[in-house]
């Protein structure tokens, strides 16, 4: 891919990629670290589709292994807690968001990851399943399983 092609399709897919790693990630450092190692191992790697859909779906899932990879690598060695998500204050928007990103913070991040890759990309059942690395069977279930687990949460939460 050439660098002014790259350059359009980096315009279309890294709003959305942003969006899914500060959903999976802890912390802004690590959204960050992430979302930029994603596309250096996009550019770095043997994927050779001129496919835009291929190529995205292959970017999440480079997105989708790091985090996975740093989880395994901080549970293994247990250097430090994972920190609560700290939502938003109702000054940055409407005071409904700071209880959706309570829920979400309490969730795993494979079901935050199904939840946003479903409901705020759209990707279907099948393209999901390839990001995350599981049984495309496996899919409906599992998101059915967190969006429960989500809506328990708001619940949860409300006055």
């Amino acid at each position: 891919m050439d660098p002014e092609e790259f350059r359009l399709w980096y315009e279309t897919v890294a709003a959305d990629l942003r969006r899914y790693v500060d959903r999976i990630c802890d912390t802004a450092e690590e959204s960050e670290d992430v979302f930029q190692e994603s596309f250096t191992r996009l550019l770095g790697s043997d994927f050779v589709s001129n496919d835009p859909v291929e190529r995205r779906r292959y970017l999440f899932r480079i997105a989708t292994n790091l985090v996975r990879d740093r989880r395994r690598w901080t549970q293994r060695w247990r250097l430090q807690p994972v920190p609560e998500r700290v939502g938003n204050s109702p000054e940055e928007g409407y005071a409904g968001r700071i209880d959706a990103q309570r829920a979400l913070s309490r969730l795993s991040p494979r079901a935050r990851a199904l939840l946003w890759l479903a409901y705020a990309n759209g990707f279907p059942h099948k393209e999901i399943a390839e990001i995350i690395g599981i049984a495309s069977t496996s899919v409906r279930v599992l998101l059915a399983r967190a969006r429960k687990r989500f809506l328990d949460g708001l619940e949860r939460s409300e006055p």
